[in-house]
């Protein structure tokens, strides 16, 4: 009885401390919710139910900031908001339930096999979660070893769903090995799957962790010369009542990374940090485009050469139909600069889409329309009873259209080079899909991540998305310039290993290098499309070999019986 509450707790645990929290983050500890998992569904007859409270409050409390965003801007009170994490976390407790039921099924079946066949429904939940209902694959169990480098290079080969899948066989290896033990100690009868098999769990922790060691050893050593610069400014927004950001103390940071590299151009973040609470409001909007002016030219005389500055997703909150002066100013301030910034962009037709733009030298030149959208976040779906849904949207920002890109990688001619970038607007980073997809039609230079991740305030939010955007590095083997609002903002390289990044809730600027060649693709973007394919015929051939098995054992003993 005692134990099964330990291992509700240990799973609830694991997932908040595994992933990023205001508490403390040990990636390894996520791996506990697969062990509960499947301890449970071996040990407990209420394992349904256990395995969904388990679920709903491991994912709710690390959801908890989706209650501070409901509160905050969709005045909903805290009483009721607490629902809303709780209420996704119990749609993520559903597939790991689904697995313990999975589990529980094929219970007395070889451990080889049993626990290959759970890692592959592991994998097979996560990609299905990607997809189902649009697709939410938030806390994919990879990502949480995200900060630890050295454990997600094999996501250039398999892709982070897969990687989810052998760290949860590892969490089933050292749960089998646990329920073996404990077998023996009551029964005295020796229940093993072999020397190997009873630290195979271990084993393939080990395997992942060399590969990456070895990945990361053979990455070339770059001597950087870094500078911050502090710039002390008189305040040039009117609203400083109105902004609850740490940032009106009066400075902006910029810090600026070089190295000598010939074939390298230098790209700026521009972190305006304004405040969601005022920055759809018109009163505002001249104000917002006047203070990431005043970073860009303070970024300029730091770095005191040339770059292309990336500004966060819509930036400058206006439309070029709509506010055809205030659009004017930012084609007059890029006179003599190359500039993408994240816009609304509203068509004759009437649709009104979460774009990014890039202008030079007085011009715009291409446009990327945002293609996959946050549901209740930038649309409401259609559905009568949703529609006071529409209130909300509308004083941040309003609902957007379903972008149809014919271009989806922006092509800029910077220094007498042709720079290819892959644009992924905020929610969009999460997918791989997006990234792969588009990288087998064209080819890039860098990924481009613009975000606004303002909604979640002084949260672990903009952590765990920072976390899921670095999984894109590694599987297109591309560094990733990553322009947020608020923060985080940083500069990936293409192992996920953060080079530069902005603090949260500070006016700043990243400045940094990055070399334009040419782009060999990882062998995950090449075998990407095929993988689902493989894992069902392997899941299809693992059935069968357990179907044999448990006729062979029928058999057994039937010939035994006849011998007695």
């Amino acid at each position: 009885m005692l134990q099964k509450y330990i291992l509700m707790f240990l799973g609830m645990a694991g997932i908040f401390l595994g992933f990023e929290n205001p508490v403390k983050t040990i990636p390894f500890a996520v791996l506990l919710y697969p062990f509960s998992l499947y301890v449970l569904a071996h040990t407990s007859k209420n394992y349904v139910r256990e395995t969904l409270i388990m679920g709903m409050f491991g994912y709710g409390s690390a959801f908890y900031w989706l209650a501070v965003t409901a509160h905050r801007y969709g005045e909903i009170p805290y009483a009721l908001a607490v629902f809303f994490p709780l209420l996704l976390g119990f749609y993520f407790a559903v597939y790991g339930t689904l697995l313990a039921v999975y589990s529980r099924k094929i219970m007395h079946a070889a451990p080889f096999y049993k626990i290959c066949s759970l890692g592959l429904g592991w994998y097979f939940c996560e990609l299905f979660r990607a997809w189902f209902l649009t697709g939410f694959p938030w806390f994919t169990l990879s990502s949480a070893f995200a900060p630890l480098p050295v454990m997600v290079q094999t996501v250039s080969i398999f892709g982070s769903y897969v990687l989810s899948g052998l760290f949860a066989m590892a969490a089933f290896f050292l749960a089998e090995l646990m329920l073996a033990a404990q077998k023996r100690k009551q029964t005295g009868k020796l229940r093993s799957f072999g020397r190997m098999g009873d630290y195979a769990g271990i084993l393939l922790l080990v395997l992942i962790y060399f590969y990456g060691a070895v990945t990361l050893q053979n990455v070339p050593q770059t001597d950087y010369e870094s500078t911050t610069n502090i710039m002390h400014k008189k305040l040039d927004v009117s609203y400083l009542a109105a902004h609850e950001s740490p940032s009106m103390q009066g400075q902006s940071l910029h810090k600026v990374l070089r190295f000598a590299d010939k074939d390298a151009v230098n790209f700026s973040i521009i972190q305006g940090n304004i405040s969601q609470n005022i920055k759809w409001s018109p009163l505002f909007q001249n104000d917002s485009l006047q203070k990431f002016f005043r970073l860009t030219e303070e970024a300029s005389r730091t770095v005191k050469s040339e770059s292309i500055f990336i500004y966060p997703e819509t930036a400058f909150p206006i439309t070029s139909y709509y506010n055809k002066e205030l659009y004017q100013k930012v084609l007059d301030f890029s006179a003599n600069k190359t500039l993408l910034f994240g816009i609304p962009y509203l068509e004759d037709a009437g649709k009104y889409y979460n774009s990014i733009e890039l202008v030079q030298n007085g011009k715009s030149l291409a446009m990327y329309e945002k293609e996959h959208l946050v549901p209740f976040g930038e649309y409401v779906p259609a559905v009568p009873f949703l529609s006071s849904f529409n209130e909300i949207l509308a004083k941040y920002g309003g609902a957007y259209s379903l972008g149809q890109n014919e271009q989806p990688v922006m092509h800029v001619r910077f220094q007498d080079k042709d720079i290819h970038i892959l644009p992924l607007v905020c929610y969009e980073a999460i997918f791989p899909e997006l990234s792969w997809k588009r990288l087998q039609k064209d080819f890039a230079h860098v990924l481009l991540n613009v975000s606004n991740d303002a909604w979640y305030d002084k949260s672990s939010a903009p952590y765990q998305h920072l976390n899921l955007a670095r999984m894109r590095s590694v599987e297109c083997g591309l560094p990733m310039i990553r322009a947020s609002n608020t923060g985080i903002s940083a500069f990936i390289d293409q192992y996920g290993q953060i080079i530069l990044q902005s603090d949260l809730f500070t006016d700043e600027s990243l400045t940094m290098p990055l070399p334009v060649r040419p782009y060999e693709p990882t062998v995950f973007v090449v075998i990407a499309p095929y993988l689902p394919y493989l894992g069902i015929a392997l899941f299809i051939f693992l059935q069968m070999i357990g179907i044999l098995h448990a006729r062979l054992n029928i058999l057994h003993r039937t010939a035994e019986n006849l011998q007695d």
